[in-house]
Order: structure tokens, then C-alpha cells, then sequence
């Protein structure tokens, strides 16, 4: 079987061994090499993190959300990061909007990111978890039925949160991507095509602290490039562009408006160009929650499109993007963590997108108790685009059906509880 439709760029994070350095264009200090454990997260939707402090093991804590067809069935499954359980829930779907937790796939303490992709080359889709506290990243290989054996893992560094699979040499085997923010780094591990990957990684240094990233080709060479997001005050992008061998130079930098806490490459004008788009807090006079938009010129630069104040709030973990009116144009769906006052929120934003990065409100949409992060996806086969949204404080995963009008309605609630493991 072929393997299932994804998009070739993914997201995921990492640890440390250090081996002989290694130069790259644009960066000051020495690069090392080191040995990685990798996570992250995929499709359009794409992870900007934090987390409160809890004690894990006796909650689930659902965040993370992936939609993906891991039985190869032809109808979407979900998985789905459980902080509290330190392992990813598996929920197998119906293809009528239903979902059935199935198993626990084991990771390592607080896993904060995810990511899927064939990481061996046998056509069967495998997880990639991130583990926070653990410092480390665990693959598990999937076996086309909705099994998932452990691979072995890498350690980790720098409080990662973050982790991506692309092909950054062009050897057809996915990489992994990797952030340490703590210590302002990007770790590259070069995959082997068989679920390993190698002992030493190269090295990105003297990155702003606290940031998101995500990866595309944004000058049309068909190599894989990078943008670099600074989660803080005086908020700034960073531009990287791959050769196609696995090096990166540093090619623009530009200040954004908004504190990154997600960050998506995706094409909003049309223009078969990627911006970037940018979800979270307001930096500088401003307060609340912001969508920013940067258009791409097909070189590597941007030139500002639109802040988009989307009113008082906070978030945490991922946009869901698709067509939501079928309009032909790219919208949002925004977990909201805290709205005015910091009074904790239960419920979804949809914004719709006007095909030139400006985005107006659309629908508030009522979720359990500290929603997370959002999956869009057709779960039910009409056609339409549906959201599957985690509630963090609830320990469930709401599914809302679209209606195609930009219109959504509950639909189902599945429990994240204790299964037995796989």
C-alpha cells in the first residue's frame, strides 16, 4: 500500500553529544554536532507551546492533535499527545465523524510534541513524540494497522517543544528537525530510511530564545528552508535557506508584531508563493491575541500583509487551518486559553481568511474546559472540513462537524482515559 497523503514538511524537538564542529554561513559561535530524540507536529496545523505546572501520571491532559489514516483504512484516525499519561493516544475513526480510543503509545515524561511521517520507508505512517522534561525523542514505527512499535530514542536539550520531519539533503529518507529554546538552537538529525537516524546533528546557534519555526521551500530551488520565530518581546523572524545538502545560511531577518507562539509557512494570496503566517500574543502597545501575516516574494522575503487583532485572549498549542466557507481562501480556528480578565475559556475561534492574509471573525464555538489545540480535516466524508479540538482541563477531544458554510456543530466527545497499551 502507498503511503497516505501528508504534506512533505512536518514538525517536531531534542539533546546533546558533541562531536567535531561544523561551519554554517550566517551564524556566529562554533556548531557542534549532537545526539537527538525527536517529536513534532504535522500538516497545516503546527505547535507553539507552553505548559502550566502539574503533576503528571494522574490526569491525562490531552494537547497535541494529529489527523492521519494510521490503519490504512481510508478514514482518518487522530492522535493525540497525553501530558498526563506521558504516551499518545491513538483514536481510530469510523469515517462518519466517530472516534474509539484505542491504545496508548508510549513516549517519556510530558510529551509537548508530534509529529507523523514514513520514517523507515516501508509506506506505513509512524509517530515522532517530543519529550519536554524527558529531554529526549521517541520514534515508533507504525505497522499499517494501527500498531506502533518503539524504534529507540535520542536525547534531547534545551526544554524542547517542537520537531519536524522533512527530506533537508534530498536523499529521499526524512529528516528531523528539532528545536532547544532555552538554549537557542535548531538540531538537524539526518535520517537513514530505516527508523534510525544519525549519531551526530548539525547544529543551528545563536537563535533568539523562546521561538517557533516551521519549514518549506520559500525560494523555489525544491530545497527546504527555514523560518525562525522569537516567542518575546521585540519579536523578530529569522529566515534560513537550505542548499539541498543539509546546510542552512542565514538570509533575512525581520521584526513581526506578535509574540509567536504558532508559526505556519502556507500559501494565503494565492501567488504559489508561502508566507508566514503567525498566531499568539501582542507585542509592543498591543494586548490580546494576533493573527500576523508576512507575504513571500519567491526569493526569501516578506513584506508585512496584515495584523489581524483578534481581541483579548491567550493561547497555548495549535491553529487549525483549512477552507472552512469554501471560499477558496485560508481560515483559522483559534484555541482560546484565557479570554479577558484571564478567566479560563472554553471555546474555538474561527476566522476567515480574505485571500490576501486578512482574516475576520467568524464563529465562537463552545468546547470542554482549556481547549488546546485544534486538527482540521473532512472526519466524515461529506466533503466539508470538520475540526477535532483537544480540552486540556476536561481530558477530552470535542469533533465538530462543518457544515461547509464556515458553520460548525458538536458532534462527539471521546473520554482520554487509561487503556491498556500496545
Amino acid at each position: 500500500m502507498r503511503t497516505p497523503s501528508l504534506r512533505r514538511y512536518h514538525t517536531w524537538r531534542l539533546a546533546r553529544l558533541r562531536f567535531s564542529p561544523r561551519k554554517i554561513q550566517g551564524m556566529k559561535g562554533p556548531l557542534r554536532f549532537q545526539l537527538l530524540v525527536m517529536t513534532g507536529t504535522v500538516g497545516l496545523a503546527l505547535a507553539g507551546l507552553a505548559f502550566a505546572n502539574h503533576k503528571t501520571g494522574d490526569f491525562p491532559l490531552p494537547e497535541l492533535i494529529v489527523a492521519a489514516d494510521f490503519n490504512e483504512d481510508g478514514k482518518l484516525d487522530l492522535a493525540v499527545n497525553v501530558t498526563g499519561f506521558d504516551n499518545v493516544a491513538i483514536l481510530n475513526g469510523d469515517g462518519h465523524g466517530n472516534f474509539t480510543l484505542k491504545k496508548h503509545v508510549e513516549t517519556d515524561t510530558l510529551p509537548h510534541g508530534l509529529a507523523v511521517g514514513d520514517v523507515n520507508g516501508d509506506h506505513h505512517l509512524d509517530l515522532v513524540s517530543i519529550n519536554q522534561w524527558g529531554y529526549d525523542i521517541r520514534v515508533n514505527l507504525g505497522d499499517g494497522r494501527g500498531g506502533f512499535i518503539g524504534a529507540g530514542e535520542l536525547n534531547g536539550d534545551g526544554d524542547p517543544n517542537r520537531i519536524a520531519v522533512a527530506d533537508l539533503n534530498n536523499d529521499g529518507n526524512l529528516d528531523l528537525i528539532a528545536n532547544a529554546p532555552t538554549e537557542g538552537k535548531i538540531l538537524i538529525y539526518f535520517g537513514q530510511g530505516h527508523g534510525s537516524f544519525s549519531n551526530s546533528a548539525l547544529e543551528l546557534e545563536d537563535l533568539p530564545k523562546d521561538y517557533s519555526f516551521a519549514v518549506g521551500d520559500l525560494n523555489h530551488d525544491g530545497n527546504a528552508d527555514l523560518v525562525v520565530t522569537k516567542d518575546d518581546r521585540g519579536a523578530k523572524a529569522v529566515v534560513f535557506l537550505g542548499d539541498g545538502a543539509g546546510n542552512f545560511t542565514k538570509a533575512n531577518e525581520f521584526a513581526v508584531g506578535t509574540l509567536a507562539s504558532a508559526a505556519v509557512l502556507v500559501d494565503l494570496n494565492h501567488d504559489g508563493k508561502l508566507d508566514i503566517l503567525i498566531g499568539g500574543a501582542g507585542a509592543g502597545n498591543h494586548t490580546g491575541m494576533f493573527l500576523s501575516s508576512y507575504l513571500g516574494d519567491g526569493t526569501g522575503n516578506f513584506t508585512t500583509g496584515q495584523n489581524n487583532d483578534l481581541g483579548p485572549g491567550t493561547m497555548e498549542g495549535e491553529m487549525g487551518l483549512a477552507d472552512f466557507n469554501e471560499d477558496g481562501n485560508l481560515d483559522v480556528a483559534f484555541p482560546i486559553v484565557f479570554s479577558q480578565g484571564q478567566t479560563e475559556s472554553t471555546s474555538v475561534l474561527t476566522f476567515f481568511g480574505d485571500g490576501n492574509g486578512k482574516f475576520t471573525a467568524g464563529q465562537t464555538i463552545t468546547t470542554g474546559g482549556g481547549p488546546h489545540s485544534a486538527a482540521a480535516a473532512d472526519f466524515n466524508g461529506d466533503g466539508h472540513v470538520d475540526l477535532a479540538v483537544t480540552n486540556r482541563d476536561d481530558a477530552t477531544v470535542l469533533i465538530l462537524l462543518g457544515a461547509g458554510d464556515g458553520t460548525f456543530a458538536s458532534h462527539a466527545t471521546i473520554l482520554i482515559a487509561a487503556v491498556p497499551g500496545p
